[in-house]
């Protein structure tokens, strides 16, 4: 109550103020039309006599008329004896009456300009005349009423008005909207602020906000938790425990098994031995492989549970990696059989693992839900990337080691950015799983193939398939090769045939092709090519290798690899022209050559 009749006081003084300040300017404003009208009547006297004379008209009268009705400004003869109203201005208190000359008519090359222009308003009056010769002054001049209005326009385009110290002077500076806050108003304001406000929360309000927050993360893991359940409907039974969300990958672990780290020349024990010579890949005519004939060696108990992959280094092939279904990934040699590194970090099965281009590097993928990049020679795990999806399949962009693409559980194919490590494209569009992903004409495209037993091909970073295969005769391919030439794709389709298809143009199914013979429906064994082409070779599920000539389908040999489960993963050496490498679910790695 005390405040507001403090205000009430402060707006009926500042009334009161206005009114008295309304009427001293209305006298002054009276005072100063008068004077003008009277410095009109001597100039008009003095310069304009003579031409007054020859026009027989009388001499410009001014005499001021009292009245309380308005502001008038008369104007009276000009020859004619004609009587113009220039102006009328209302809430004013006296009328001036102007005899002689009409403004715009020009005497002895005099126009009278301005005559009986009144401006104002409720606190001021103005009035404006002049002489002036033609040419000159063709517009009024502007009064200072009118600068200030439009000054005022100007401030106001600029931004919110800003009060001035001009503002603050005198009685406005008191009782104006501009007045500064009293310590009563200040204590009120103050009192008014919540505490969020001040910044001094009491204990219980910050046990309140905790407890918002945390109901706010489980309503947002329930969220997640039923995401992950409708993705994974169809195979949760079979899936691994879902992931909870923020959970960060356990660590990593790696030993290494050989004499040293480097030779005696200063050799890291991964390089390539001396002699060993990388095959042409522009020329593969120099290069012929022959059909293997026995078994050149084993090595048994690999991994502790199944051998899931097996994958020989680019360019050389004298390192070959092994994923087990313990979580470990392995480093052999392959000329000495001899395990020289072993990389820890998975807490379930190894899915898939794939060099870099330069096999400084690889991936490992398993079914714990994580992705890692490894370093070859150290052992050190890089860095680890999730989707909490489980990853099928991983394999590094040819043009850019920097780049890696993983097929997942949940349909999707998704692109990770090694450098910024997320995700910067997604593919989407299979209705299942997806399987494999193979580059095709030199990584411009990209096919896939998924449980829904669709192929689809892809432009690198496009997120729109731009061919879509699908017959309704078509099963899954969970394998696929690509033929050393490029311009075929072997896939291993779960009606026991090996499928060929166009890498390139069309992409069409190359029906005078298909290998048959083995027993694969079931498992995903996966095919290889030998290093120019001529020969394909595939696993089954009664753990069989077989071999196929690639022009004729015919099949050249077959081995019984593997016992207790299928031949799972099967690679042919990038060099040794007749050296391939099997594994299985029995734990063991086998190699098979002619050599005598």
């Amino acid at each position: 109550m005390e405040f507001d009749a403090y205000f009430r006081g402060q707006n009926e003084r500042a009334k009161a103020k206005d009114a008295d300040n309304e009427q001293e300017d209305m006298g002054g404003c009276v005072e100063m039309i008068m004077s003008s009208i009277l410095d009109l009547q001597s100039s008009w006297s003095s310069s304009l006599s003579s031409d007054l004379s020859l026009l027989s008209l009388p001499p410009p009268l001014i005499s001021p008329v009292a009245s309380g009705a308005g502001v008038a400004c008369d104007v009276e003869g000009g020859g004619g004896g004609r009587n113009e109203r220039l102006l009328e201005l209302e809430h004013a208190r006296h009328v001036t009456q102007v005899r002689g000359l009409v403004g715009g008519e020009v005497y002895g090359g005099y126009e009278l300009v301005g005559f009986g222009e009144v401006e104002g308003g409720s606190h001021g009056i103005s009035l404006h005349t002049g002489i002036k010769r033609p040419g000159e002054m063709d517009e009024a001049p502007i009064s200072q009423s009118e600068q200030d209005g439009k000054k005022r326009k100007k401030k106001r385009k600029k931004g919110p008005y800003i009060p001035s110290d001009e503002d603050l002077e005198g009685d406005d500076g008191q009782f104006g909207i501009f007045t500064k806050p009293s310590k009563q108003e200040l204590a009120l304001m103050e009192d008014s602020m919540t505490s969020v406000q001040t910044g001094e929360m009491h204990d219980y309000q910050l046990e309140k906000r905790d407890e918002i927050k945390e109901k706010e993360k489980a309503k947002d893991a329930d969220e997640d938790s039923n995401l992950d359940r409708m993705v994974e409907r169809k195979l949760s039974h079979l899936l691994p425990p879902r992931m909870a969300p923020g959970a960060v990958a356990p660590p990593s672990s790696t030993t290494f098994h050989g004499a040293s780290v480097r030779d005696y020349q200063g050799r890291s024990w991964l390089s390539p031995p001396p002699g060993v010579r990388a095959v042409d890949t522009d020329d593969l005519s120099s290069h012929r492989s022959y059909v293997p004939t026995r078994c050149g060696g084993t090595i048994k108990g690999a991994h502790a549970k199944g051998v899931h992959c097996i994958r020989f280094s680019p360019t050389f092939g004298h390192m070959i990696l092994s994923g087990g279904l313990d979580g470990d990934v392995k480093c052999w040699d392959v000329a000495r059989r001899k395990l020289m590194r072993t990389y820890k970090g998975h807490t379930a099965a190894v899915r898939d693992v794939a060099w870099s281009g330069d096999g400084k590097r690889f991936l490992s993928v398993a079914y714990d839900r994580w992705v890692r990049l490894w370093d070859s020679e150290t052992g050190e795990c890089i860095k680890t990337f999730t989707t909490r999806r489980v990853p099928y399949c991983v394999k590094f962009y040819p043009l850019d080691n920097n780049l890696f693409v993983v097929g997942q559980s949940d349909n999707r194919v998704v692109c990770y950015d090694i450098t910024k490590g997320t995700v910067v494209q997604e593919y989407n569009h299979h209705l299942a799983a997806v399987n494999t992903v193979t580059f095709t004409e030199d990584g411009k495209k990209m096919v896939t193939t998924s449980d829904d037993k669709k192929v689809m091909v892809w432009e690198w970073d496009i997120g729109v398939p731009v061919k879509y295969i699908s017959e309704p005769d078509m099963h899954s391919m969970p394998a696929v090769a690509c033929h050393p030439g490029g311009e075929f794709m072997a896939l291993q389709s779960m009606d026991n045939e090996v499928k060929v298809y166009a890498a390139s143009n069309r992409y069409q199914l190359v029906r005078k092709k298909s290998f048959r013979g083995h027993q694969a429906a079931g498992f995903a064994c996966e095919l290889s090519f030998s290093a120019e082409g001529r020969f394909l070779v595939g696993g089954d599920g009664n753990g069989k290798l077989w071999v196929w000539d690639w022009n004729t389908g015919r099949v050249l040999t077959k081995f019984n690899a593997h016992r207790k489960g299928p031949a799972r993963g099967v690679e042919w050496s990038p060099v040794d022209p007749c050296l391939v490498a099997t594994c299985g679910w029995d734990g063991e790695i086998k190699f098979w050559d002619n050599k005598k």
